[in-house]
This record gives structure tokens, sequence and C-alpha cells, in this order.
């Protein structure tokens, strides 16, 4: 089992490198994500969150859970959650456009960087090597998931993240989750997952993830029904099954 410092040492010996040696498949500080069919809406719609079926027994986040999988997603969940109705009235999703490049690598650098400043990086070095991070990020989901529904999380209208997942025959795999600071622990990171597996049982179809095995997500996903399935000496696999 890796530590994060030695995790974070298996990217390149240089991390400058990085780029030429990440190609397809591999990220930075992130892990690959779950993923979701296309849905059918406008490129330019906002559409609505209907409000999940609360679970059994309701937990709110403690703490910001960035939730890692694969090497090119993060998944960031957090607590002083909104009740759902307030989600349902507040958080939409629209599909990303051209014109969302800025916001999209704000989001993918705002949601990474803390791990990289617990090991003492500079911000200097952090803006660099996530730039060139979230370059392998893009590609490598551009060729990988091009049957992916990639969306912007709108909070009052405001962008506050990115939901990208892909529905395939016998899942539903995330691929990135993840949530700008200033809209963290205040329950959309619960909602969004709950949407999810609610949308899981009706398609009577495990929801699956990755999540690196020193992120504090894990913990939420056991809490929430996920159950490890596997696991190298970076990550876990991880998978809720609706109920029979």
């Amino acid at each position: 089992m890796l530590g994060k410092r030695a995790y974070y040492r298996t990217f390149a010996p240089d991390w400058r490198q990085l780029a030429r040696m990440v190609g397809v498949g591999t990220g930075s500080v992130s892990d690959r994500v779950l993923t979701h069919a296309t849905l059918e809406i406008a490129k330019t719609e906002t559409r609505s969150l209907p409000v999940p079926t609360p679970s059994r027994s309701k937990r709110n986040w403690d703490d910001a859970l960035p939730v890692c999988v694969s090497k090119t997603g993060v998944v960031r969940l957090e607590s002083h959650a909104m009740n759902e109705a307030d989600c349902a009235q507040t958080i939409s999703l629209r599909p990303v456009t051209p014109g969302d490049e800025e916001i999209l690598l704000e989001i993918y650098k705002r949601s990474r960087g803390d791990d990289l400043r617990g090991l003492g990086w500079t911000e200097d070095r952090i803006n660099e090597f996530l730039g060139m991070q979230y370059d392998a990020h893009k590609h490598f989901l551009e060729s990988e998931y091009q049957r992916a529904t990639d969306e912007v999380i709108l909070c009052e209208g405001e962008p506050a993240g990115r939901l990208f997942v892909e529905r395939r025959e016998h899942e539903i795999r995330v691929i990135d989750l993840a949530l700008l600071p200033e809209h963290r622990n205040n329950g959309i990171g619960e909602f969004l997952i709950r949407r999810l597996q609610n949308e899981a049982r009706l398609e009577v179809k495990p929801l699956r993830l990755q999540v690196i095995r020193f992120n504090r997500a894990v913990n939420f996903f056991e809490r929430s029904g996920f159950v490890r399935t596997s696991e190298t000496g970076t990550h876990f696999q991880m998978e809720w099954v609706p109920s029979a």
C-alpha cells in the first residue's frame, strides 16, 4: 500500500515529465471516476434535478471529501447539507459547451490543489503541475468516454462543479464529480450521489467508482452502501448495488 507522498511520486521521477508519461488513461492527484449514458437534452438546456428518495439513515458529512476515481477525475463530497428539497430548488445541470473551458480548468485545479499543498508544494508548482494534468485529463476523457454525459453543476444558476458520468449496458460509472471549494459542505455532492443511486435502482444496475485509498471519501461511500470490490496499491474499486 502506498502512502500519499509515495503515490504522487509514482507519476514520474521528475513531475515536469508527467505530460509525456501520462498519455491516455492517467492523471494527477485525482483518479478516473464514474460514467453515465448520454441524456437527451439540448446543449444549452438547464434541467432541474428531481428530489432523491431519502436514505433510511441520513448522515451529514463533517469534512470535504475528495473522491478520486481513476487518475483523471476527483470527486468531492461535503457536509452542512441542504435538505433534498433545497437542493432540488437550487441545483441544476447543463451540458458542457466549448465556452466552458475556462471554468472547467478552474474546477479541475481548485478541486485538486489541497493534497499537493499538504505535501508542501508551492503555488507556482501546483499551478503548473495541475495545468499539465488538466490537458492529459481532457484528452483522456475525450478519447475514452465518447458516450459519457459531461455537465456543469449549477448552484442558483452559477457554476459550482462538474459531473461526468457514463451509463453502460451493465453499470453506471462516475468519471468525474468535482466541486469548487465555496460549494462544498452544503450537501451538493451527497444530493448528486443519491440521485445516481436512485437512477441505478430504477435501471437495476450497479453504481461503480474508483477511489484513492487515502481519500476520506472512502468512509462516506461505505456509509452510503458502497463496498470495496478490489484494490491496488493506490486505489479501491467500489460498488453500490440496488437491493433486490
